[in-house]
């Protein structure tokens, strides 16, 4: 108790910051490459958890919904399956019909506008290890990185029932995504990444490589 009374308003700093980090903002770490190129390896993003709803502080109470996830959000969530958190492009919203071959998504029967040029780049491809192209996902123009040569050939034809939504990797062929573990429960979303605080990688040294290019990139430019 002693302890308690001399170090209260450090206590009570603490108490406010965690709250803060909980209801509002944080900054979380990639450690894959699953959404490149939009984010890469060792970026810290910064996530507004108060972009759709706020919950109350150190729980999973709703208190208050702003808005709903968009189709093109970059989105932070807990794994439905596993628990572990993760960033993912939402692609599908509930009610929507998701189609998707080798990769290529249609909505409600219409493909994204560029998976055409997608489509050309991939069958021109040959020995290319990587090839990108450009998809319009919602409102947001997305930078899609495609694997000629391990690609994801696998096929999907769902509709998302309410509360539910479909997320993709924007690097296409290497992110286990939506394909893989299934749909994300909206009571597991945990905010909407905005932007890019750095970027930083530690190597077999003691002293981290900074790339200092990343740092205060926008999300929502993309």
């Amino acid at each position: 108790m002693e302890f308690i009374k001399r170090n209260r308003s450090l206590l009570a700093f603490a108490i406010c910051l965690f709250a803060f980090r909980w209801s509002f903002a944080d900054q979380y770490h990639v450690p894959t490459g699953s959404m490149e190129p939009t984010i890469h390896v060792g970026d810290r993003i910064v996530v507004n958890k108060a972009a759709y709803q706020l919950r109350l502080p150190f729980t999973t109470v709703s208190i208050a919904t702003f808005s709903e996830p968009n189709r093109g959000d970059v989105v932070v969530f807990d794994n439905p399956v596993n628990g572990v958190c993760m960033v993912k492009r939402i692609v599908g919203l509930p009610g929507d019909t998701v189609a998707i071959k080798n990769g290529f998504v249609a909505i409600n029967g219409a493909p994204l506008p560029g998976t055409f040029e997608g489509m050309e780049r991939l069958a021109e491809s040959q020995e290319e290890s990587e090839i990108y192209y450009r998809e319009r996902i919602g409102d947001t123009e997305v930078e899609i990185k495609r694997l000629p040569h391990r690609l994801n050939g696998a096929e999907f034809h769902l509709t998302i029932p309410a509360g539910h939504y479909f997320a993709m990797g924007d690097n296409r062929d290497n992110s286990a995504d939506s394909r893989i573990w299934g749909l994300i429960r909206k009571q597991d979303l945990k905010g909407k990444a905005i932007g890019i605080f750095f970027n930083v990688k530690w190597a077999s040294t003691l002293i981290p490589t900074i790339d200092w290019q990343r740092i205060g990139i926008s999300l929502n430019d993309t």
